[in-house]
């Protein structure tokens, strides 16, 4: 049956009536591209909207859970009567906001019992929102794949929208269809089990019961069983414990030689848009047959150093051996019998399968299929690329991304990103270099180099900036300074964040005078549950603190400050006005 259907794919006639695996091998591949028509009511399509606006959400829930509607859906010649459709995203959907060209969940089964496409139940169509070159996923979940991390399957899609009376046909543009992570993804790679998709934090232990607080932070996709809930919870308390108890326990808990692998590959692929920085982005599977946590990846449009770049760091130089500060990660890679072996297998894949050759074809072979559909955008109708606030939603504080797209030298930029990643993999391999380590969350990417925080300016070492205006130090109503202006206010700055005046600074002190600039400037220190001033606190603490002592004296403020001034200056005029300098006028720091 492969055979024919291969013969029918390449003569572009398939009609996908049947179901099964041998089906869905025909659907997916980075070769595949179909046509997909979806088909809502315009009073559907505005109900799927969340009433809630980004700006009342946290970094990591920005949205309530979006509404499914029903729908029509045509994928190839295979048609589909009352499919669930629905929003899908975070930041995807915050920046698409003002256009049509949306990510969606489709839900095959949700109003009609035992209804599938292929075999598969769900089928998730990602917009390529902040990619240029709108191949990124595709591509890294074939190297995922292809260097032995079971991940989701994919092709490509040219998605139409149709809303009677308003729309007829409208072309929204490339999509990437992704698999769904569920049972059926499951019991095809790992084995049928518990699956999560944890949100907010990475492997939090609350408590010896399975309660509602491991329902919130784990999410979990499938009925959780006594014994599944156990052993999370043992897995997550685990890393409460010492280093000989950690390590005595761990492999009965989790499948370590998967983890290496999947923590390898995020790695080279500098996917700093996962748990090695955020906790989000990903799926835990605990197979029944084995009882050992597995990591699944997710949602990787930023992969490719993508995430790293759009952060103001660089992505092409993370650190192999200690590509993130986050508990889950560091307590294996800091273990000597599990850093030799992630040592060889980020060697194994350097040389194969992520190395620049085999990372340039899989790249230069999915370009090649996307770049008709990518033409066709570029002449799609303005009711898709400047709707308004009716059917393209409300702009939030995010923006819209009217007319993104592909950009033209996207594709060879990752290509340099190949190159220069391999490079910079085998030099700190060989010991030649350590390349920039990884941050945790709100600090991607940087090393003490430049660095910036999730939801914020790129602007290079921007926390330090900040905590020079929340000092007070610089007058808040000067329109701008010299250099010898701000130099000369660079020590007493450092006096009065100093407020014990014990002749360093503390995270603590940093974090009142931030605290002070983010109520000035936004009102409020915090964003849902977290205290960015606390967070990027840590991070100007630890981009100064260069004989790390864990404080900051006043020879490494100043010389910080100095070396990250040129930076601030925007427009090159050798003067730094209010806005660069990000100066407000200071107001009481008394609570959030």
């Amino acid at each position: 049956m492969r055979t024919a259907i291969a013969s029918i794919l390449a003569a572009g006639l398939l009609s996908l009536t049947l179901t099964g695996q041998e089906d869905q091998a025909g659907f997916f591949g980075l070769e595949r591209i179909w046509d997909v028509h979806l088909e809502l009511e315009e009073a559907d399509w505005t109900a799927m909207f969340p009433e809630e606006g980004v700006e009342r959400r946290s970094m990591l829930r920005m949205f309530p859970s979006f509404p499914y509607k029903s729908g029509r859906v045509t994928i190839g010649d295979h048609k589909l009567e009352k499919v669930g459709v629905r929003f899908k995203g975070n930041s995807t959907f915050a920046t698409t906001a003002g256009t049509l060209k949306r990510s969606f969940k489709l839900d095959f089964n949700r109003e009609v019992p035992e209804q599938e496409f292929l075999g598969l139940t769900k089928l998730n169509l990602q917009c390529n929102a902040l990619d240029g070159t709108q191949i990124k996923e595709a591509v890294s979940y074939q190297l995922y794949r292809d260097s032995g991390v079971p991940a989701g399957r994919t092709c490509f899609g040219r998605v139409y929208l149709t809303i009677p009376g308003t729309l007829d046909r409208a072309y929204l543009g490339l999509y990437t269809v992704v698999e769904q992570v569920d049972g059926r993804f499951a019991r095809r790679t790992v084995g049928e089990g518990l699956i999560l998709k944890p949100e907010g934090e990475s492997l939090p232990y609350r408590g010896d019961t399975w309660n509602e607080e491991y329902e919130r932070l784990y999410v979990p996709k499938s009925e959780v069983t006594p014994a599944e809930g156990a052993t999370v919870i043992k897995l997550a308390q685990l890393y409460t414990r010492p280093d000989a108890e950690f390590l005595d326990g761990l492999e009965a808990l989790m499948d370590v030689e998967q983890f290496l692998r999947y923590t390898a590959v995020t790695t080279i692929l500098a996917n700093t848009d996962s748990p090695l920085a955020i906790p989000h982005n990903y799926y835990l599977i605990v197979p029944s047959k084995t009882s050992k946590v597995t990591w699944i990846p997710w949602d990787l449009n930023l992969s490719l150093g993508g995430f790293s770049s759009m952060m103001g760091g660089g992505g092409a130089e993370l650190s192999v051996m200690k590509p993130s500060r986050v508990k889950v990660f560091t307590r294996v890679l800091e273990t000597p019998k599990y850093q030799a072996r992630y040592k060889a297998i980020v060697q194994e894949l350097i040389d194969g399968p992520c190395s620049a050759e085999s990372m340039t074809a899989v790249i230069r072979r999915t370009a090649k299929v996307a770049a008709p559909a990518l033409e066709q955008e570029e002449s799609r109708s303005e009711a898709v690329t400047d709707a308004g606030e009716e059917l393209g939603g409300r702009r939030s504080r995010f923006g819209g991304m009217r007319g993104f797209g592909r950009r033209r030298d996207d594709v060879a930029s990752l290509e340099t990103f190949a190159r220069n990643r391999e490079k910079s993999v085998k030099d700190q391999l060989a010991g030649k270099s350590e390349g920039r380590s990884g941050g945790g969350l709100f600090g991607f990417g940087g090393g003490n180099r430049s660095r910036s925080g999730f939801g914020r300016s790129s602007v290079k070492g921007f926390q330090i900036r900040d905590a020079l205006s929340g000092s007070g130090a610089l007058e808040p109503t000067k329109e701008s300074f010299t250099e010898a202006e701000v130099k000369d206010r660079i020590a007493p700055a450092f006096g009065a964040v100093d407020t014990d005046e014990s002749g360093t600074l503390s995270r603590e002190e940093m974090t009142a005078s931030l605290r002070r600039q983010l109520q000035a400037s936004r009102g409020s220190a915090r964003v849902g549950r977290f205290d960015l001033a606390a967070t990027r606190a840590k991070r100007a603490v630890s981009d100064l603190d260069t004989n790390d002592d864990q404080a900051v004296s006043p020879t490494e403020w100043e010389a910080g400050i100095l070396r990250l001034l040129p930076e601030w200056d925007k427009n090159d005029d050798q003067r730094w006005d209010r806005q660069e300098l990000n100066l407000a006028k200071p107001k009481d720091p008394g609570g959030f």
